[in-house]
């Protein structure tokens, strides 16, 4: 697991304790309300944003694998209502990191609650239809620096953007040409590419859900993994971890059944 950390830092070129802890938002977002988004957190009392997850059971959380801190003890900060105070629950289950047949670890991860929410989770997704736009979260600023450069930042309220899935080859490429190391990692896991002009993840807002807004429900399709460009916000797209790939799909559904 700490190699595969080691490989994710390399991709983003920081280190944990300067701008993977500072940089949590979503660029070029708007002030949004999803019940079922969490915090995850590396210390109690408010302090320490580490990463986002999604609540998909009245116990489960949905995250990335790399925002596992070895050695800390991690909170979800979940809240029932817009504007009630939010409930911070210690997670004191051995996290479970899907692992494929070669016995490596994908990026994507499920953490059990100590008691049972009553925050509505957001629902898996229908994989017999694939959505053109997800809308991503995070809790951050909304814009970049000078000259696009991406700058440490932070706030308290979710802001949501609309991303479109598109093509990954160039994405790909970009991890072979430039951090192969980080491309022998990525290249057997299981991830789509999302991109919008203006709109962007950013170090911290890993973990949170790429859903789809019906009608009915939200449904989430992708968990947000990596940055495109470690440097500049809007000039790659990012990668989400798949949800409707069959083997994490079928992961999933028995872990929490």
């Amino acid at each position: 697991m700490a190699h595969f950390t080691f490989l994710f830092l390399l991709l983003v070129g920081v280190t944990v304790s300067t701008r993977v802890d500072l940089q949590k938002r979503i660029v070029g977002g708007e002030p949004c309300e999803r019940q079922y988004h969490v915090k995850l957190r590396a210390a109690a009392g408010g302090s320490s944003n580490l990463c986002g997850g999604s609540l998909i059971g009245d116990r489960w959380v949905l995250s990335a694998a790399h925002c596992l801190k070895p050695g800390s003890t991690m909170y979800a900060e979940l809240v029932m209502h817009p504007g009630d105070r939010a409930e911070e629950l210690q997670i004191t289950a051995e996290a479970v990191i899907y692992t494929d047949k070669e016995h490596r670890a994908h990026d994507i991860m499920l953490l059990q609650l100590p008691k049972s929410s009553a925050v509505p989770p957001v629902a898996l997704p229908d994989c017999g239809y694939h959505p053109e736009m997800l809308e991503i979260a995070g809790h951050a600023a909304t814009t970049g620096g000078p000259g696009d450069k991406r700058e440490p930042s932070a706030s308290s309220d979710l802001h949501c953007a609309d991303t479109n899935v598109v093509p990954c080859e160039d994405l790909r490429n970009t991890l072979q040409k430039d951090f192969p190391k980080v491309y022998q990692v990525k290249v057997y896991q299981h991830w789509f590419c999302g991109q919008t002009p203006a709109k962007d993840i950013c170090y911290g807002d890993s973990g949170g859900g790429a859903v789809y807004k019906d009608k009915i429900q939200d449904k989430i399709y992708g968990v947000i993994s990596f940055l495109g460009d470690p440097n500049f916000v809007c000039r790659k797209a990012a990668a989400f971890m798949d949800l409707c790939n069959p083997e994490y799909d079928a992961w999933i559904r028995k872990t929490i059944a």
